[in-house]
């Protein structure tokens, strides 16, 4: 992916991004009673949140990460970035229903904006957030203080994705990984990259347990 590429597909998100904006502030009253529930029982392991992108046409790397856990066990939710709310307080009824599990949040571009604002909302009542992925994150806000670890994926040069900053009191710790100078990877494409999966799957399972019986299910078949 070359310098005039990545220009090119930045300015179509950006169009693509107002138009869908207009589109959505018509449609989404029309659209809230017909989106299905998400996290209605929380996981044997932990919770597990992946968040995709524009539209949820992009971000399909989430859902091969998804499919990657469930193969080994792990119960996991990929939704849209639009349903962050709807997730948060499922997540703070499950909470208060089982107890506490480990909560880990992924997101990819709006997605990626999204985990934080979740992640914001769970600070306010005091649930941790044990792990956090963004993939090219737009326009983040600062991480907030109940993230004990955060690994972003960003471009500080030549593409759409941006740094993550702490919030004031924030204590844990944060990466964030340059791909400015890997040509073969930009903002549409950098969930997809298998590496990247591997090491986002391998931070998720130091706290999340696989589900035994989810697990020997999928194996017979």
């Amino acid at each position: 992916m070359n310098h005039l590429t990545r220009k090119i597909l930045t300015l179509a998100f950006a169009v693509a991004m107002m138009n869908i904006t207009l589109q959505g502030q018509t449609a989404s009253a029309q659209t809230t009673n017909s989106v299905p529930p998400v996290l209605q029982v929380a996981t044997r392991g932990g919770e597990v949140v992946l968040l995709r992108g524009f539209g949820d046409v992009f971000s399909r790397g989430l859902d091969q990460i998804g499919d990657k856990l469930r193969d080994r066990g792990i119960d996991v939710t990929v939704t849209s970035h639009q349903q962050w709310k709807r997730v948060a307080e499922t997540i703070i009824r499950n909470r208060r229903r089982f107890g506490r599990r480990p909560v880990i949040l992924i997101g990819h571009s709006l997605g990626a904006n999204a985990v934080i604002r979740l992640a914001k909302r769970l600070n306010k009542v005091r649930i941790r957030v044990d792990y956090m992925a963004t993939f090219a994150a737009t326009n983040p806000e600062p991480v907030p203080a109940n993230v004990r670890r955060a690994t972003n994926y960003f471009f500080k040069t030549d593409g759409w994705g941006k740094p993550l900053k702490r919030s004031p009191g924030f204590r844990g710790v944060i990466r964030n990984i340059d791909f400015s100078s890997d040509t073969e990877v930009g903002h549409f494409n950098i969930d997809n990259q298998p590496k990247l999966q591997n090491q986002v799957i391998r931070n998720i399972l130091r706290h999340v347990s696989p589900n035994r019986k989810q697990k020997t299910a999928v194996n017979s078949g």
